[in-house]
């Protein structure tokens, strides 16, 4: 399956994965590079780990707990391939039956919606239009296998499927040798607007990023970039170029991971006269 490319200005979110696409100013640029993301997505195959040096049935099954909203992921609604989905709260006891599908390699390592790092050997999922992270308990229906697994990403995109697996997970429900499994689950514990809970200690924070413009001349954007720099001052961002490749620029400011300053940022380079693209990266893809 592929991963859609943007969710508009709010948040960038994956149909169960990672978003690479730069919003350009020259819709040139915009359409090289969307349609080189796509090449790419679309010639990486997904499936099992290529070399599995981990025992999953030794994995502890994690503990439910209450956990933040998080900032990302989270949008009233978003659109996929025509279709808007709405963000739906779901109590603890909320149950569903359907069938499940499962995602590996090819997104392994690349952001999931709520900005966390994928990683196919932990116990997680994706689901349209639950609130994330949460917990739930999944059982495959074809062998009563049940799991605790936790939901921080979006999708699958398909009318009949109403879970997205990590490959960890369905290989212990003993269905990652199958594209799909029937399932039920129920919702354990939904995320709250508590702030003093701590989230998750395995997701990572992601890095925000503002893409000002792209420019055509190395030399328009480094006069760019040094009024910029006059601006953010204060070390609570860094201002950067980096080259396409193609012959273009981007201009992009890193904010701090900090949503207050994010939000203050943002508004300053609107206030500036620019009209800033916001994008998530996974903090280990920035230099």
């Amino acid at each position: 399956m592929i991963r859609w490319l943007s969710v508009g200005v709010v948040v960038v979110l994956s149909g169960c994965s990672s978003v690479h696409e730069w919003m350009a100013a020259s819709a040139k640029e915009l359409h090289s590079d969307s349609a080189a993301v796509e090449m790419i997505v679309l010639a990486t195959p997904d499936g099992p780990p290529l070399i599995n040096s981990i025992e999953v049935s030794s994995i502890p099954e994690p503990e439910a707990k209450p956990e933040p909203l998080s900032d990302y992921g989270n949008p009233e609604n978003y659109k996929v391939d025509g279709v808007v989905y709405e963000l739906t709260p779901v109590a603890p006891g909320f149950s569903e039956i359907g069938t499940a599908s499962w995602y590996g390699r090819k997104f392994h390592g690349e952001l999931t919606s709520s900005g966390e790092v994928f990683d196919m050997f932990q116990f997680t999922a994706a689901h349209k239009t639950m609130p994330i992270p949460a917990w739930i308990r999944v059982t495959n229906l074809k062998n009563n296998l049940s799991l605790v697994i936790r939901v921080n990403d979006r999708g699958p995109f398909k009318e009949d499927r109403v879970l997205d697996l990590s490959w960890a997970a369905a290989e212990r429900l003993k269905f990652s040798h199958r594209g799909t499994a029937p399932v039920s689950y129920e919702v354990l514990s939904s995320p709250t607007s508590d702030t003093t809970l701590i989230p998750n200690p395995l997701s990572k924070p992601a890095q925000v990023i503002f893409q000002v413009i792209a420019v055509s001349t190395e030399v328009r954007a480094m006069k760019i970039i040094n009024q910029l720099r006059q601006v953010f001052k204060s070390g609570d961002a860094v201002v950067r170029i980096e080259p396409n490749g193609n012959g273009l620029y981007r201009i992009q400011v890193l904010p701090k991971a900090d949503v207050v300053v994010e939000r203050a940022i943002f508004n300053q380079l609107v206030s500036l006269g620019w009209s800033p693209q916001r994008q998530v990266a996974n903090n280990n893809q920035v230099k």
